[in-house]
């Protein structure tokens, strides 16, 4: 999508995706991060997110990517955590303790030196992108994070057909496609959502809608 589209949404407060909670499947797979106190975790595409909270009280330092400054602010707001600000690149950072929330589009990652990631939390960042910005995405992720030694991946797997992302359907051929030259991909957590989540039946979708989580561990 088109960084107006998500920017147009933050604008008109149609954040149906936002949960109100950390994501459970978070919490109950934590471990197979494998972290250390003070390792470093990115989180592409955060938007205002309770789980960069939670992930900081584990005691790593968490990077989150988002390009609305709405989201940004209402995430230092509604957590009430105050911040201070720097420039970096065409990048604003707003720092809070151990948390950092780069402001501006995940692809302008490219034109800034990251300091060494050691995890990535992929929650629901690669399935908001259409086809088509799916591979510049991966590419941006495996360059970025060379160091990186693990990976949670969140998708949604559907009959694409019946209704248009974003949500995005990602099927584990395409994870496997994107990234199995470096890690060992393993299937945590599978579970159909449509009754849960039945909004998008008045999207179209009819057939079934199964939720994944998986963990990539470098080789």
């Amino acid at each position: 999508m088109e960084i107006s589209y998500w920017t147009s949404r933050w604008r008109k407060n149609k954040l149906g995706w936002h949960m109100q909670q950390v994501y459970p499947p978070l919490i109950k797979y934590w471990d197979a991060f494998s972290l250390k106190i003070g390792d470093r975790v990115l989180v592409p595409m955060c938007g205002k997110s309770r789980d960069l909270v939670w992930l900081a009280d584990q005691g790593v330092q968490v990077i989150g990517v988002e390009v609305s400054e709405i989201a940004a602010r209402q995430f230092f707001q509604e957590q009430a955590l105050e911040y201070k600000t720097q420039e970096k690149g065409p990048f604003t950072i707003y720092e809070s303790g151990s948390i950092q929330f780069w402001l501006e589009s995940i692809f302008k990652l490219t034109e800034v030196q990251l300091p060494a990631i050691d995890a990535i939390y992929d929650k629901a960042a690669l399935i908001a992108l259409p086809p088509d910005k799916r591979p510049a995405y991966a590419r941006l992720i495996r360059d970025c994070s060379t160091e990186i030694q693990t990976m949670l991946i969140n998708t949604f797997e559907y009959e694409q057909d019946e209704m248009n992302g974003p949500p995005f359907a990602v099927f584990e051929y395409e994870i496997r496609d994107y990234y199995a030259d470096w890690f060992e991909i393993y299937t945590l957590h599978e579970r159909s959502a449509l009754e849960e989540l039945s909004k998008f039946r008045l999207r179209g979708l009819q057939s079934y809608l199964t939720e994944k989580v998986y963990v990539l561990q470098k080789k």
